[in-house]
Parts: structure tokens; C-alpha cells; sequence
């Protein structure tokens, strides 16, 4: 029963027309990559019948390259180091398949060692006078330079990344100079941080950065006036500004080069000062020396002493600094009975308010001012129209209050009524010191048009190694495009909080507060250091604390949020491999071998066929899937994609289908054992027979069942040495005849010899159902196969070399 089934398996096999020469074997090298590093883990794969372990092999290397190190060469997927020459280096996988040899090649760019790069060393011995440096980094080959600088002091100070008052001379070049614009006249604290940034030239997300300080001693030799008058408010630090010839420099943050940490002494000397004074030294900051204890009307004479290691010393000459006394306070526009008006708009002497759903209205708008309790109620103010003015003209404007301290200015739209935009007023209020004091009110009518302030989901592509950016796209700009005046003098931002990140991950970063402000229209997200999902929260807020909610109630005129989430995925970049090329004979379906594309998707598509075929996948998805329909010879080109978030690649694989040489012949009955088929012999089955076909391995790679008239014809490879066998016995295509024989004893019948010279001559000299082939690229006839009945009730004998 058993052998019945096997039969019909067999049979069935033979007359569905999926004949196959050899169980097929591929080998693939996996993707080709792209690396940010020296090292890389090799990703082989089989797929098939396979004998034994893998072969890796370096196929070439960039020209000069040590050799790399691979940790096992009879591993599938083992480490290689040492790739540390910039390139390609061509990897290649070897497979001994039931067929023979297969082998897939994989690519491998490598950026190049990177351990020897630096930007050099820090320089903080030059004089801001010569204000030149000569930066000395170090570029290792195959990557490219770019220099970059920022103000410590600017950066420490406002949070801010700006380089002022200094230029590269060649700013793509691994050595370069560093020249202050300015030098005795240094407009900026003459301190800064130098970034050299070197970036593969195969690999755009493989980077590196090293930073120096360069810190330029200040010119002491400040420029102030030598007599200064101004009259203060209660609440202002007094101060004396630099000339605009002077040096500036800062000691209020521990970078700067005015800092005493950094060897910049600063000491006041008090000349004369008023009875009750006691002026004292505050610091050099943002342009000004600001003082302290200039509490008493009157001159007060003093001079600055400057000293630094290099500098030398410098004392200003008598600066006469008159103080005539006390200014009104600014009035406040923080009003009980108004909670719509707002305090600080952009300074702090700002206000203003938000108004929903005023656009087109003739409703005219009332702000309230408060002369402070300790000035006079006889200070004259005086309200205006200043700045941009939306579209619809300047509105008219009544103030009340005059000679009281509660006041008010009415505003009147203009004709067609309020315009979207923000209207700026000027306050100016009188002084005893013959100024004024100027502040702004800002009334804003909002277009209530804003969205959520939101962020769409992104994917960046993470080559697998080195570290990610993410351009984000910032929600739509308004401020100063919905017009103009909209939210005109405004300084607001986008901050942006990490909600949750890959585990083990780095710290992402953020661009400096003045490149993401309402008016930008991208930033960047750095250190993105892991594949994975980083969530963050991103929330329009003012650039500076204390500021009233402008941008709340500009937004809640809309009915939406001023912040929100968003994911950024950072999903590993599968290149593609369709797995090496294949050569078959005969075969109308074959397996592919593409690598895994997970985590990203695949797919398979036919790039090229045979006019009249039509080759279909089993999965198109599926990286290993079957396609058949390959019914004509020539060569079928496949296509792999793999598609990872918005990152697609792709690799070609060629089928080649050759078409079938034959060998053919015929089971005959050889009465004379002559094995010649002579007039009176003919064809027979036998019984029922087959013919196997034996490669030079010694497995089964084809078969087929002798008709009843004894003929046969089996494809064949090219190029190959076969044996034909005879047997009544059934085998699986696959086996190997030398762990299971084929019994060539036939029941009922004796073989007599085999002849394959075109049926003439004598046969091969040994009777025992087997002949050799050699195949080149033709078919091959008359390869055939005498057998002779046994007498009835009688076995065959057992052929050896003494059977006659």
C-alpha cells in the first residue's frame, strides 16, 4: 500500500507538467548597506536544499584598504571589522547546493575611520586687536568639512546661536582662519565656540562634530562719554552706554571674554559723588556699564581701570556721570476694571489685548492707563497711531483723564471698521527732565482663523547606523502674513518637550530659540540616535517670561490649541537584495530569494519577460515567495522593493530559463542481446519503468516514466556529465543515489546492455541499466536500454562480471 501511494504521488507529479531538474538552492548575501562606523554584521541567508556551512569571501575593497577581519566565514551572519578605508567593499556569500555552487555578492560603503578627527586645539592667547586665528582640524579621507561658529556670550546670555563680528576664511576646509570683522573696535564680546562638522561622502547622516573655544582677549582701551546725563524711573538700573567707537565686551556670563573667570578685570574708581551717594560697579553687559547706589541727584566723577593677561591696562579718563534725578514711572496699563488689557507685549512697558470677532466692527475700543500713585496728576500724556497700520487706514483716537491718573484713549475704527491686524499706539508721557517717556499698546483683532497648532506624524530613514536629523515642518506662518501689522513687534516661539522616546536612546536636540520662532517655517530635531517611535509636545509660547497671554487668547479666539503632540519614527532603512541571480533549465517556477524586509514592507514586480510569458507571484509580499508562469525560455527580470516610512529601495534578480536539451532513447526488447534494435526487435515499457537522471553529485534531479512503446525523453542541463538509470522502482527527485541506491532489477525481465552510439555498434560492456551522458548544449538520441524476458516462473539473474 505504501509503494501504491507513493506511485500515484508520483504520477501525478510527472502528468501536472512541474517537472523540476534539481531541487533548487539560493544563497543570499542580504542587503547592501550604507554604515556609519568600522564595523558591520554580514546578513546571509539560504533558501533550499543546502550542503553544509556558507563560505564568506572579500570580493574587493577600496584601493589601499587593509583587508577587513571577518569573525567566521563559515557563519551566515558573522561581524566584519576593520572597514576602515572610505568605499565599497564587495562581500560575497558561497553555498554548495544538491546542484552545486551557488554565491551572492553584497556591497558594503563604508565612510572611513573617523578616530583621528578633531577640530583642534582651544586658542585663548590671541589679542582682539590682531584678531585673527589659524584653526588647524583634522579631516580624515572620504569625509567633507564645514565650519561653523557661535557668540558664547549671546548663546549664554539670550539663549541664543548666532555668530556676530566673525568670519571663516574657508569654512570647508579642514584648516581655515578665524577673523574678528572688528577687532581694536569689537562690536561683540569677542568669545566664541568654533564647530567643525565632517560628514561622510557616502553617508549624509554619518557625521561627526568637535568644538573649540576661541576666545579673543578684549581691547581694554574702552570708548565712553566723558559726561552723561539722564534722568531714571524708580524701577531702571542706571547705566552708561559704550560710545559706538568703543570695544564691547561682557562679564556677566562665565564664557564671555569680559569675565573676570576668564582673566578680564573690571574695577570702578569713585572720583567725587554727590553727599549720600555711593555709586558702585555692576558689571559690562549688552553694550552699556551698568551701576548700582545712584540714588542721589547730582555728578558723579569716576574712571574704569581694564585688565587683562595680554591686554595690559587701561584706565578711561574722568567721566563726569550727572544724575538729575527721578523720571515719572511708566504708566500702567494693568487695569482692574479692564481684564482684557495685558501687560508686556514684547518689553516691559508694553500692553495691549485681543479681540475675537471685532473684524468689520464699528464698536469703538476703550483702553485705560494709571498714572503711578508717586508722580504728579499733571503729567501730560499724549496717545497716537504708530507702526504698521492695517488695512482700512489709521483709526481715530480721544483720550480722557488729562490731569487725573486714571486716563483713557478711545479708539475709533476707520470707515468699513476694524480691519484683522494689530493696531500699535504710541504712549508718550511728559517728563521734568524735558523727555518723555514712550511705551506702546498694541489692540489686536484676530482673523480667528488659527488651527491647532500641530505637527503631522513623520518618518526619517536610519541607515542603521550613525545618528538621524528631522526637518519638522512648523505649523503655517501668520504673524506678519495674514498682513503686515499682524501680531506686528510680537517675539514668539515654538518650544518643543520630549513626551516618550526609544529605550536606551540619546537626548534628542532642539535648534536655539531664534531658529523656530513664529516666523520660521522648519526646524530641525537632532541626536535621533535609535530606530523607533519619538514622541514630542510642541506649544507656541512668547520668547520671553513675564509676557502676557497674547498668543492664548489669540488662539482661544479660534477655538483651538496652542499645542500639541507628534510622532517622529526613525524606522531602519532595509535595503533591498533579491538574492542572487538564477540560472534553470526547464523549471516554469522557481523560489526567490529576497531578504526580509521587516520592519519596512516588500514587494515583488516583474520588470522584464519573454513576450507571451506572464510570470505570476504566489505573494508578491512575501520575500521568498514562488512565481511561476515562467512557460518560455530567456530571461525574466524581478524586482524587489522594500518601502521603510517614506524610504523606498530596490535590487533586480535575472531567472534565466534555458530551454530544454533532451535525452532521449528507448526501453527495448532485446532478443538477440545484441543491444542494437534490429528489424524484428521493438520498444516496450517492461512493465512499468522509469528513467532517472543523475548528476555528477549523485542525486536524482529528474525522471520520467517509459511510454508503453519503451520511449523516453528527459531535459537535461547544459554543461553537465549525467547517468541514465533504469529502475521499476519509484525515487524522490533530491535523492542521493549513495545513501539510497536505485535496484536496476527489472521483475520479469534481464538487462541485456546499453548502447548510446545512434543505435549501432555494441553497447557500453556492462549490463547493468545505467548509462553515462555528457551534456554540452544539444540534445542527445539513441540513448537506449535492452532488456529481455525471463522464462515464465523464473527470476532474473544477478549481474555481475561473470554473467553471460
Amino acid at each position: 500500500m505504501k509503494f501504491f501511494k507513493t506511485y500515484i504521488l508520483f504520477f501525478i507529479f510527472l502528468v501536472t507538467g512541474s517537472v523540476s531538474i534539481s531541487a533548487q538552492c539560493t544563497v543570499n548575501a542580504g542587503a547592501s548597506g550604507t554604515i556609519c562606523g568600522t564595523t558591520y554584521t554580514l546578513d546571509g541567508s539560504v533558501s533550499g536544499d543546502a550542503v553544509g556551512n556558507p563560505t564568506w569571501s572579500l570580493v574587493s575593497k577600496p584601493a589601499g584598504a587593509p583587508d577587513p577581519v571577518i569573525s567566521n566565514i563559515n557563519a551566515y551572519k558573522p561581524n566584519v571589522t576593520g572597514l576602515t578605508y572610505p568605499g565599497n567593499y564587495v562581500f560575497r556569500i558561497s553555498q554548495t547546493c544538491n546542484t552545486g555552487p551557488t554565491s551572492s555578492d553584497v556591497t558594503i560603503t563604508a565612510p572611513g575611520d573617523a578616530s583621528t578627527f578633531t577640530a583642534g586645539a582651544d586658542q585663548t592667547t590671541t589679542l582682539a586687536t590682531v584678531g585673527t586665528v589659524n584653526l588647524t582640524g583634522v579631516v580624515p579621507a572620504g569625509y567633507t568639512a564645514q565650519w561653523s561658529a557661535y557668540n558664547i556670550w549671546r548663546r549664554e546670555y539670550f539663549g541664543t546661536t548666532v555668530n556676530t563680528n566673525a568670519t571663516f576664511g574657508s569654512p570647508t576646509s579642514a584648516s581655515t582662519s578665524f577673523t574678528l570683522t572688528k577687532k581694536a573696535d569689537h562690536n561683540e564680546d569677542p568669545a566664541y565656540v568654533v564647530t567643525l562638522r565632517i560628514t561622510s561622502i557616502t553617508n549624509p547622516n554619518c557625521y561627526y562634530e568637535d568644538t573649540a573655544i576661541v576666545r579673543f582677549i578684549p581691547n581694554p582701551q574702552i570708548v565712553v562719554p566723558t559726561t552723561y546725563s539722564r534722568c531714571w524711573n524708580s524701577t531702571e538700573q542706571k547705566y552708561l552706554p559704550f560710545s559706538s567707537t568703543s570695544p564691547i565686551f561682557s562679564s556677566t556670563t562665565n564664557g564671555a571674554a569680559g569675565s573676570t573667570n576668564n582673566n578680564t578685570i573690571i574695577t570702578m574708581n569713585v572720583i567725587s559723588q554727590p553727599s549720600g551717594g555711593n555709586i558702585t560697579y555692576g558689571n559690562f553687559n549688552n553694550g552699556n556699564i551698568w551701576l548700582n547706589g545712584v540714588t542721589v541727584p547730582g555728578d558723579y566723577r569716576i574712571t574704569f581701570t581694564i585688565t587683562n593677561a595680554a591686554g595690559g591696562t587701561y584706565t578711561t579718563p574722568v567721566i563726569t556721570y550727572t544724575y538729575p534725578g527721578l523720571l515719572p514711572s511708566y504708566p500702567f496699563f494693568s487695569v482692574a476694571s479692564e481684564p482684557k488689557q495685558m501687560t508686556t507685549y514684547y518689553a516691559s512697558s508694553t500692553g495691549g489685548e485681543v479681540q475675537c470677532n471685532m473684524a468689520g466692527s464699528t464698536t469703538p475700543i476703550t483702553f485705560r492707563f494709571t498714572i503711578n500713585a508717586a508722580d504728579s496728576p499733571t503729567l501730560v500724556t499724549t496717545v497716537i497711531p504708530n507702526g504698521i497700520i492695517p488695512p482700512g487706514g489709521a483709526p481715530s483716537i480721544v483720550t480722557a483723564g488729562n490731569g487725573t491718573r486714571d486716563r483713557s484713549a478711545t479708539v475709533t475704527p476707520p470707515a468699513g471698521g476694524w480691519r484683522v491686524g494689530t493696531y500699535r499706539f504710541n504712549l508718550a508721557t511728559s517728563t521734568p527732565c524735558g523727555t518723555q517717556l514712550s511705551q506702546e499698546y498694541y489692540i489686536h483683532i484676530s482673523d480667528g482663523a488659527r488651527p491647532n497648532v500641530s505637527v503631522n506624524n513623520m518618518v526619517v530613514c536610519y541607515p542603521g547606523t550613525g545618528v538621524v536629523t528631522a526637518t519638522v515642518p512648523l505649523p503655517a506662518v501668520y504673524q506678519g502674513v495674514v498682513n503686515s501689522s499682524y501680531f506686528q513687534d510680537f517675539r514668539g516661539r515654538y518650544d518643543f518637550t520630549v513626551v516618550s522616546k526609544p529605550a536606551g536612546s540619546g537626548i534628542p536636540t532642539f535648534e536655539a530659540a531664534n531658529l523656530r520662532t513664529l516666523t520660521s517655517t522648519s526646524t530641525v530635531i537632532g541626536n535621533l540616535t535609535t530606530p523607533g517611535a519619538y514622541t514630542f509636545n510642541i506649544k507656541a509660547v512668547p520668547n520671553a517670561g513675564g509676557v502676557g497671554p497674547f498668543l492664548d487668547r489669540e488662539y482661544a479666539c479660534s477655538g483651538t490649541s496652542l499645542e500639541g503632540t507628534f510622532t517622529i519614527t526613525v524606522s531602519p532603512q532595509v535595503n533591498a537584495n533579491a538574492g542572487s541571480d538564477q540560472n534553470v533549465i526547464c523549471n516554469t517556477a522557481v523560489t526567490l530569494a529576497g531578504n526580509n524586509p521587516t520592519p519596512g514592507t516588500g514587494a515583488w514586480t516583474v520588470v522584464s519577460a519573454p513576450s507571451g510569458a506572464t510570470p505570476v507571484f504566489a505573494n508578491a509580499s512575501l520575500y521568498n515567495t514562488t512565481v511561476t508562469g515562467m512557460t518560455l525560455p530567456g530571461t525574466y527580470t524581478l524586482r524587489w522593493t522594500i518601502t521603510t516610512g517614506t524610504c523606498t529601495g530596490y535590487d533586480d534578480v535575472d531567472v534565466v530559463i534555458a530551454a530544454c536539451p533532451t535525452i532521449s532513447g528507448t526501453v527495448f526488447n532485446d532478443i538477440n542481446a545484441n543491444t542494437v534494435i534490429d528489424s524484428r526487435e521493438s520498444g516496450i515499457s517492461a512493465g512499468t519503468s522509469y528513467v532517472y537522471l543523475v548528476n555528477s553529485s549523485g542525486v536524482i534531479v529528474n525522471s520520467v516514466a517509459v511510454a508503453s512503446n519503451g520511449a523516453y525523453s528527459i531535459n537535461v542541463g547544459t554543461n553537465q556529465n549525467y547517468t541514465l538509470h533504469l529502475s521499476s522502482n519509484v525515487y524522490s527527485i533530491g535523492s542521493n543515489i549513495s545513501t539510497t541506491p536505485i535496484n536496476h532489477t527489472i521483475p520479469g525481465w534481464v538487462t541485456t546492455g546499453e548502447n548510446k552510439n545512434n543505435n549501432t555498434g555494441s553497447g557500453d560492456g556492462t549490463p547493468d541499466g545505467i548509462i553515462s551522458a555528457t551534456v554540452v548544449t544539444s540534445s542527445l538520441s539513441n540513448y537506449n536500454f535492452g532488456v529481455r524476458a525471463c522464462p515464465a516462473g523464473t527470476e532474473p539473474p544477478v549481474l555481475n562480471s561473470k554473467t553471460s
